[in-house]
């Protein structure tokens, strides 16, 4: 046994507690060293820049995959019993609440969930234990107005317009098997008509399809004049106009579609507190302001608090159409929607 002076117990003494304060005194970036893997459904310059911005704030080593959302949730569910993420962040809501549905993901309520827009906080009050809403896509109608021009073919500025013979083989929209975006279609014009309506329009449609994209965010196609038209959210068009691509969105007459996007954390993550942490960080004003001011990315930020990018004029809340978006959420829904779909076109 070692016996120490009692001067050296002192000074001992002192030293423990000098560094008990100084532990309990350091920013949580500090604090919070560590690893987090992220599954990433936005566009990839987005993904890049939240994973380092995260990471540089909160001193964590942070990888991504990117992915959209029909795949990343494919991968969830294959991964189920050897989770190879800790986080899916971004794409759209539906395929998160399947995913909690199925139990993939972490029970998780962040407190900042309080300062997202009053129309989602009900959904939030409902479903927000295991995914929370981080920002708004307006479904819209992309038209290459270069191509147009040159086809002297008028523009569409409803749904029901691409199915006049004009558009025959010009358009293209996300295939709903693998992409969030193509889903939010189906659920969209099935919200406005009914779903027996709706199918028969996408029949019609696809007499009119040149090709099904296997992401939303495929717009370059669009930007090329490879197709037309093109059936997504209007971020993407945005996005293609920076670039200075001949590209506009039209938000269709019969009302404005949407989809959320959603942050989720994995169940079984293997690095959970710093999974919690980047969820709290993802609803911030400061993660959600990041896309357009880093990254080229303008969904709408669902906190109060962010600031919108400059060019983007958020349309009336009154235009939005009413979507049930927990039944079009559920798995077993989406599953029959998604089938159906299959077996019209």
């Amino acid at each position: 046994m070692i016996r120490l002076h009692p001067n050296h117990k002192k000074t001992l003494l002192k030293s423990t507690a000098l560094c008990l304060f100084f532990s309990l005194s350091l920013p949580i970036t500090a604090l919070a060293e560590g690893k987090l893997n992220i599954y990433c459904s936005v566009q990839n310059t987005a993904c890049e820049k939240i994973s380092q911005a995260f990471g540089e704030k909160y001193n964590v080593k942070t990888q991504f995959v990117r992915n959209s959302t029909g795949t990343v949730l494919g991968k969830i569910k294959t991964e189920k019993d050897n989770p190879q993420a800790d986080v899916w962040y971004g794409g759209t809501l539906e395929p998160h609440l399947q995913a909690a549905d199925l139990g993939l993901l972490e029970k998780y309520r962040s407190p900042n969930q309080k300062d997202i827009m009053p129309k989602f906080r009900k959904l939030m009050d409902l479903r927000g234990d295991y995914t929370s809403v981080i920002y708004v896509m307006e479904l819209a109608i992309g038209i290459n107005t270069k191509k147009l021009k040159a086809l002297n073919i008028e523009p569409p500025k409803c749904f029901k317009d691409l199915l006049e013979p004009r558009f025959k083989n010009q358009i293209q929209y996300a295939d709903p098997r693998v992409s969030g975006t193509g889903y939010s279609f189906i659920t969209t014009l099935v919200a406005l008509w009914g779903e027996d309506k709706a199918f028969d329009y996408l029949a019609k449609l696809n007499k009119n399809v040149a090709q099904f994209s296997k992401s939303g965010l495929a717009t370059n196609n669009l930007a090329t004049g490879e197709v037309t038209v093109d059936v997504s959210f209007m971020n993407a068009y945005l996005y293609e106009q920076e670039k200075g691509a001949p590209v506009e969105g039209i938000l269709p007459c019969e009302g404005i579609g949407y989809t959320l996007g959603a942050t989720s954390i994995i169940k079984g993550a293997r690095n959970l507190d710093n999974a919690k942490l980047f969820t709290d960080w993802a609803l911030t004003a400061e993660a959600q302001e990041l896309h357009w001011q880093e990254a080229n990315s303008y969904q709408l930020p669902a906190n109060v608090h962010a600031k919108l990018y400059p060019k983007t004029h958020f349309p009336p809340i009154a235009n939005f159409i009413e979507l049930n978006v927990i039944r079009f959420g559920s798995a077993e829904e989406s599953k029959r929607l998604i089938q159906r779909w299959a077996d019209t076109t």
